[in-house]
């Protein structure tokens, strides 16, 4: 039983009816909120989600995704030269000792007028 005075106006809400735009089947029934909760329209739900995750790829998320690319091309640009380096200088290292040997004895030669 309900106490509903007699001026009661039901075009007004009243904060135990379930106020849903555009689904006017779901309004002045206080057990429907169980259904509105249940029912909805999963491809509304998919689609707006859609537009959420296209609007924040191509806008905060771009930025985001081009600083941690820089990032890692920086990284791996770092680790690159750092293996490079350390290659060249193993390959230096034999070869100097051979070039530092033949240079000596060249102006070993030279100087004994051969």
């Amino acid at each position: 039983m309900t106490n509903k005075p007699e001026s009661f106006d039901p075009s007004i809400p009243v904060l135990t009816d379930v106020v849903v735009p555009g689904k006017p089947e779901y309004a002045r029934a206080p057990s429907a909120a169980d259904e509105a909760a249940i029912e909805y329209d999963a491809e509304l739900i998919a689609e707006r989600l859609r537009g959420r995750f296209t609007g924040f790829l191509t806008g905060e998320a771009r930025g985001l995704i081009e600083e941690r690319c820089r990032d890692a091309l920086r990284e791996h640009s770092t680790q690159l030269v750092a293996a490079i380096t350390r290659e060249v200088a193993a390959a230096l290292e034999g070869r100097m000792s051979e070039w530092v040997r033949e240079a000596v004895e060249a102006e070993l030669r030279r100087q004994r007028g051969e």
